[in-house]
Protein backbone atom coordinates (compact mmCIF):
# COMPACT_ATOMS: atom_id res chain seq x y z
CA UNK A 1 0.00 0.00 0.00
CA UNK A 2 1.39 3.37 -0.94
CA UNK A 3 1.33 6.51 1.22
CA UNK A 4 -1.63 8.06 -0.58
CA UNK A 5 -3.79 4.96 -0.02
CA UNK A 6 -2.75 4.85 3.61
CA UNK A 7 -3.67 8.52 4.10
CA UNK A 8 -7.10 7.77 2.65
CA UNK A 9 -7.50 4.86 5.10
CA UNK A 10 -6.49 7.10 8.00
CA UNK A 11 -9.04 9.72 6.91
CA UNK A 12 -11.73 7.02 6.63
CA UNK A 13 -10.92 5.79 10.11
CA UNK A 14 -11.10 9.33 11.50
CA UNK A 15 -14.49 9.78 9.85
CA UNK A 16 -15.65 6.53 11.44
CA UNK A 17 -14.48 7.74 14.86
CA UNK A 18 -16.46 10.95 14.43
CA UNK A 19 -19.56 8.89 13.63
CA UNK A 20 -18.83 6.79 16.71
CA UNK A 21 -18.74 9.97 18.80
CA UNK A 22 -22.20 10.99 17.60
CA UNK A 23 -23.56 7.51 18.31
CA UNK A 24 -22.03 7.53 21.81
CA UNK A 25 -23.68 10.87 22.54
CA UNK A 26 -27.05 9.55 21.36
CA UNK A 27 -26.57 6.26 23.23
CA UNK A 28 -27.55 4.10 20.26
CA UNK A 29 -26.13 0.67 21.10
CA UNK A 30 -27.11 -0.99 17.82
CA UNK A 31 -25.34 1.58 15.67
CA UNK A 32 -22.36 1.43 18.00
CA UNK A 33 -22.04 -2.31 17.32
CA UNK A 34 -22.06 -1.63 13.58
CA UNK A 35 -19.33 0.96 13.92
CA UNK A 36 -17.18 -1.32 16.06
CA UNK A 37 -17.46 -4.01 13.40
CA UNK A 38 -16.35 -1.49 10.77
CA UNK A 39 -13.36 -0.43 12.89
CA UNK A 40 -12.02 -3.98 13.23
CA UNK A 41 -10.38 -4.30 9.77
CA UNK A 42 -8.40 -1.10 10.33
CA UNK A 43 -6.41 -2.63 13.19
CA UNK A 44 -4.42 -5.06 11.05
CA UNK A 45 -4.13 -2.48 8.28
CA UNK A 46 -2.46 0.01 10.62
CA UNK A 47 -0.22 -2.63 12.19
CA UNK A 48 1.01 -3.91 8.83
CA UNK A 49 1.86 -0.56 7.20
CA UNK A 50 5.61 -0.30 6.59
CA UNK A 51 5.82 2.80 4.37
CA UNK A 52 7.05 6.26 5.20
CA UNK A 53 5.06 8.55 7.48
CA UNK A 54 4.22 11.88 5.88
CA UNK A 55 3.31 15.11 7.64
CA UNK A 56 -0.31 14.68 6.60
CA UNK A 57 -0.29 11.20 8.16
CA UNK A 58 1.11 12.60 11.40
CA UNK A 59 -1.68 15.16 11.50
CA UNK A 60 -4.34 12.51 10.83
CA UNK A 61 -2.85 10.21 13.47
CA UNK A 62 -2.89 13.06 15.99
CA UNK A 63 -6.56 13.76 15.20
CA UNK A 64 -7.34 10.04 15.51
CA UNK A 65 -5.68 9.88 18.92
CA UNK A 66 -7.62 12.92 20.12
CA UNK A 67 -10.91 11.51 18.84
CA UNK A 68 -10.17 8.10 20.41
CA UNK A 69 -9.56 9.76 23.78
CA UNK A 70 -12.80 11.73 23.51
CA UNK A 71 -14.76 8.59 22.59
CA UNK A 72 -13.20 6.75 25.52
CA UNK A 73 -14.28 9.52 27.88
CA UNK A 74 -17.82 9.42 26.48
CA UNK A 75 -17.91 5.65 26.95
CA UNK A 76 -16.68 5.94 30.54
CA UNK A 77 -19.24 8.65 31.25
CA UNK A 78 -22.07 6.49 29.90
CA UNK A 79 -20.91 3.52 31.97
CA UNK A 80 -20.68 5.69 35.08
CA UNK A 81 -24.22 6.95 34.53
CA UNK A 82 -25.49 3.37 34.12
CA UNK A 83 -23.75 2.31 37.34
CA UNK A 84 -25.24 5.26 39.22
CA UNK A 85 -28.71 4.48 37.87
CA UNK A 86 -28.45 0.82 38.89
CA UNK A 87 -27.21 1.75 42.37
CA UNK A 88 -30.12 4.15 42.80
CA UNK A 89 -32.61 1.50 41.75
CA UNK A 90 -31.04 -1.08 44.07
CA UNK A 91 -31.21 1.28 47.06
CA UNK A 92 -34.86 2.07 46.25
CA UNK A 93 -35.71 -1.62 46.17
CA UNK A 94 -33.94 -2.23 49.49
CA UNK A 95 -35.89 0.61 51.12
CA UNK A 96 -39.20 -0.77 49.85
CA UNK A 97 -38.45 -4.21 51.33
CA UNK A 98 -37.53 -3.03 54.85
CA UNK A 99 -39.67 -4.00 57.81
CA UNK A 100 -41.68 -1.53 59.89
CA UNK A 101 -41.37 -0.87 63.63
CA UNK A 102 -43.58 -3.80 64.53
CA UNK A 103 -41.42 -6.25 62.60
CA UNK A 104 -44.02 -6.68 59.91
CA UNK A 105 -43.07 -6.32 56.29
CA UNK A 106 -44.40 -3.16 54.70
CA UNK A 107 -46.44 -4.63 51.87
CA UNK A 108 -48.12 -1.33 51.02
CA UNK A 109 -45.03 0.17 49.42
CA UNK A 110 -44.95 -0.25 45.66
CA UNK A 111 -41.71 -1.53 44.18
CA UNK A 112 -39.44 1.08 42.67
CA UNK A 113 -39.79 1.30 38.90
CA UNK A 114 -38.85 3.74 36.22
CA UNK A 115 -42.36 3.75 34.69
CA UNK A 116 -45.58 4.20 36.63
CA UNK A 117 -47.66 1.26 35.38
CA UNK A 118 -50.70 2.21 37.46
CA UNK A 119 -51.44 5.38 35.49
Amino acid sequence: MNTNEFEIKLASFLSLLKKERKVLIKGDALKLEEILAKKQPFVSLFNDYQGEITEKMRQLISEIQTQQEENLLLTQQAMSFQDMLLDTLKSGIKKANKTTYGGQTNYGVAPTTLIDTEA
